[in-house]
């Protein structure tokens, strides 16, 4: 019998989302409260940072990097993406192997560039950290910036056309924990060329512009806020 508990991206989430679990989901800290005061303290201890682009990054680290809610980002959290990969696209599927060569490169580029005590563990703050050298207005996006948005491309393009509909786009979602209908209210947020029109499939070049975007927009009605799902804040 399913339960409808509150649902935050983590415990610096500002406003909460919904979702129903099965009563026998460990409900993490993250599902359970939001915590004003700890995005406050994240506001204060980065303040070169634009809070908009600190409450994105932060969701960004929390649903693709840190898949065990430990707050810190180990070698654990790629691997239960990869097993995840492997249960919606199958163990023999091409979508499986590329995720375990892809996922593994991208943990030790970003260990070598944001670990900056060696401990194995990326923290938010080194996340954050990281990004903040990004020079935007000159978008000067590092290589690991690069491989990771061709590696999600790649991932969800399950046909190999060079383009993503919004079935290929709601699996891949669906990796990460997201339901049919938040998916494909979020490909219509993204996918929007002006009032009345959405585009019905997104290639490579527009999935890069929406990538940056996701990350590094300040902009509250960029479409690429959308792309890893609805953003309420």
């Amino acid at each position: 019998m399913p339960i409808t508990v509150e649902r935050t991206t983590s415990k610096y989430a500002i406003w909460p989302a919904w979702m129903e679990i099965d009563q026998d989901q460990q409900l993490g800290t993250d599902l359970r409260c939001t915590n004003w005061i700890d995005m406050q303290e994240l506001i204060k201890n980065h303040k070169d940072v634009d809070p908009f682009l600190l409450q994105k990054w932060e969701r960004i680290f929390t649903l693709f990097f840190d898949r065990n809610a430990s707050h810190n980002v180990d070698w654990s959290d790629f691997y239960l993406v990869v097993r995840r990969v492997r249960d919606i696209y199958g163990a023999e599927s091409v979508q499986i192997s590329y995720a375990k060569k892809s996922m593994e490169a991208l943990w030790q580029g970003l260990c070598k560039l944001a670990d900056s005590d060696s401990d194995q563990l990326i923290s938010l703050d080194e996340w954050v950290n990281l990004l903040k050298k990004v020079d935007i207005k000159q978008r000067t996006e590092p290589t690991w910036f690069n491989d990771y948005s061709n590696f999600m491309f790649k991932l969800f393009d399950v046909s190999a056309d060079g383009v993503l509909d919004v079935a290929e786009y709601t699996d891949g979602m669906s990796a990460y924990g997201y339901k049919t209908a938040e998916c494909h209210e979020a490909f219509k947020l993204f996918s929007r060329v002006d009032k009345w029109t959405c585009l019905e499939k997104i290639p490579l070049e527009t999935w890069k512009k929406l990538f940056f975007e996701a990350f590094f927009s300040i902009d509250k009605n960029a479409p690429g806020n959308h792309l890893f799902g609805k953003i309420n804040f």
